[in-house]
C-alpha cells in the first residue's frame, strides 16, 4: 500500500487554497486517481470548476484533474 494525499481546490489553485484535505492508503497511483476525483466531500458544494490535486507522501503534485463529486445512490 502507498500513501497519498489529496485537495479539493477551485480549478487552477494552488494546494494552499483546498477547500478539503485527505489521506488514503492504496495500491497505486492509478487507483488514488480514480479514487480522488469521486471521494465524498461533505463540506464542499457540489460545483463544477473544482480539481483535484494528488500528491505523493513528500507532498510534491503527482496528478491534477477535475474533481467529480461524490457518487449519488
Amino acid at each position: 500500500m502507498i500513501v497519498f494525499s489529496y485537495r479539493i481546490v477551485p480549478s487552477g489553485g494552488g494546494k494552499d487554497q483546498a477547500l478539503i484535505t485527505g489521506t488514503l492508503y492504496i495500491a497505486d497511483v492509478e487507483s488514488a486517481r480514480r479514487h480522488v476525483q469521486t471521494v465524498s466531500a461533505p463540506d464542499v458544494v457540489p460545483q463544477s470548476g473544482l480539481e483535484v490535486i494528488l500528491q505523493d507522501m513528500l507532498g510534491s503534485e503527482i496528478w491534477r484533474g477535475p474533481y467529480l463529486g461524490a457518487p449519488t445512490r
